[in-house]
């Protein structure tokens, strides 16, 4: 079977991102001898040629649409994609028969939105490789798809779904169908993943909802060969590992860290990760093994605020792992969240003063929570009236504590990031501007930004 997965992401910043998902699936195609493509609409200048050409010259026999975000999260300069996402499905059903099958993050949070706003009878939540491999093996036979796990589908206008189903990565992305130079000239890195699922509990995340929350981790040997592959095929110097968390378990990352070492790849890389439990032991070995950098997913600096957010540490915990990148050299930056719930002045001075004390590499301070359904964020969001109970959360709803005013909330941040070199601020245009980002990549640097503009 012929089978077309449009990756329809065009969004550049901070960096554009490899579309791991739709690489994902064209593995699993392929090691089962389907002829498969990505059109990627990253890089194109007319969406609307790219994909007409490809329908014309390709005439696939299935389409994908792969949707990793359905706006860019950002409290003040919000953006919703999916009225461009409708402009695309609206040119494929013109100019193709092939049935429409929608999925990514996005998709995978409001599946039940987005079919309908998108007016396609099929889906795929959460992990696609297995569902859409049975899915276009069932295309190829004329045999029912009904009952495929993960899929979800339109049924006498009543949205219906098989439930969810969480697998062992077991295929590998093929990254030859992607613009592998380009992602690096423009976005400094490649991406790879070394687990699934998220054991957490934030208050206003998504990722167990996507992903499960019950760990899957990938044998370390398998990431550091994928990671040898990407050096060796594609020239990737620089990869981020895009787990949610990478230094959870301690053990699986130290085994990655340790066949990295042994097996002397020599490729920098980054990676998410989470100041609970992080040690000088682990951060030394991450150095050896070529980190170049750790983005903490810290956001917040006062007890009120960490327990509302549903975070497992302390702002002891957070002085703690940057102590640990200070050690051996590591930067660190910590993507904070300010005017979440139980934030007031008080617990933003306590904020301002846990970063003023330890002073890592990069603070990158977001106003506001993006609201999803399914989520605690969305219950307190409802008890304390900060939205209403009708509203429908696919177009973009953020949260703001209701003690805080969000006009004298984005001064008072504004006025400290501009004081202090080592906050970013992208919602308040502080130290991220493009053009500068931009010239950065073309000087050819690697990896995340944070430690250079900051």
């Amino acid at each position: 079977m012929k089978t077309l997965l449009v990756s329809v992401n065009n969004e550049k910043e901070p960096f554009p991102v490899a579309p791991l998902g739709a690489a994902y699936i064209a593995g699993a195609l392929r090691d089962n001898n389907h002829d498969v493509r990505i059109l990627d609409l990253c890089f194109v200048q007319d969406d609307h040629y790219a994909v007409s050409e490809s329908l014309k010259s390709f005439l696939p026999d299935v389409i994908g649409i792969s949707i990793r975000n359905i706006d860019n999260l950002t409290f003040n300069k919000s953006a919703f994609y999916m009225p461009r996402v409708k402009n695309i499905v609206d040119l494929i059903k013109k100019h193709s028969p092939a049935p429409l099958v929608a999925g990514g993050s996005g998709f995978s949070i409001f599946p039940e939105e987005i079919l309908k706003y998108l007016e396609i009878d099929t889906g795929i939540i959460g992990e696609g490789e297995t569902a859409f491999l049975l899915f276009v093996d069932a295309a190829a036979s004329g045999g029912p798809v009904c009952d495929i796990q993960n899929l979800c589908y339109i049924k006498d206008g009543k949205f219906c779904s098989n439930g969810l189903t969480y697998n062992r990565p077991g295929f590998l992305p093929d990254r030859s169908l992607l613009n592998n130079r380009m992602y690096l000239e423009f976005g400094g890195m490649a991406n790879i993943q070394s687990k699934r699922g998220c054991p957490f509990t934030c208050s206003y995340c998504t990722y167990p909802n996507i992903d499960g929350s019950i760990l899957r981790l990938r044998e370390p040997a398998d990431v550091v060969n994928e990671m040898k592959e990407m050096a060796d095929s594609f020239n990737m110097d620089y990869v981020f590992f895009v787990d949610d968390i990478f230094n959870f378990p301690e053990e699986h990352a130290a085994l990655i860290c340790e066949k990295i070492i042994g097996n002397d790849l020599k490729i920098d890389w980054s990676c998410f990760a989470t100041p609970k439990g992080m040690t000088p032991e682990l951060a030394a070995l991450m150095k050896r093994a070529g980190c170049k950098g750790i983005e903490f997913g810290t956001d917040g600096g006062s007890e009120i605020t960490l327990k509302a957010l549903g975070k497992q540490f302390s702002p002891d915990d957070i002085a703690h792992a940057s102590e640990c990148c200070k050690k051996v050299g590591l930067p660190d930056a910590h993507y904070i969240i300010i005017g979440g719930p139980g934030e007031t002045v008080a617990s933003l001075k306590e904020t301002f003063s846990l970063f003023e004390r330890i002073r890592p590499t990069a603070i990158i301070a977001l106003i506001g929570l993006r609201v999803y359904p399914k989520t605690r964020l969305h219950l307190t969001a409802l008890e304390e009236g900060v939205i209403p109970e009708e509203m429908n959360l696919f177009e973009p709803a953020f949260y703001v504590s209701p003690e805080m005013s969000v006009n004298s909330l984005s001064k008072d941040v504004a006025g400290y990031a501009e004081k202090n070199s080592n906050w970013i601020a992208p919602g308040l245009n502080i130290r991220c501007d493009a053009d500068m980002m931009i010239t950065l990549r073309r000087s050819g640097r690697r990896g995340p930004l944070w430690n250079m503009l900051a």
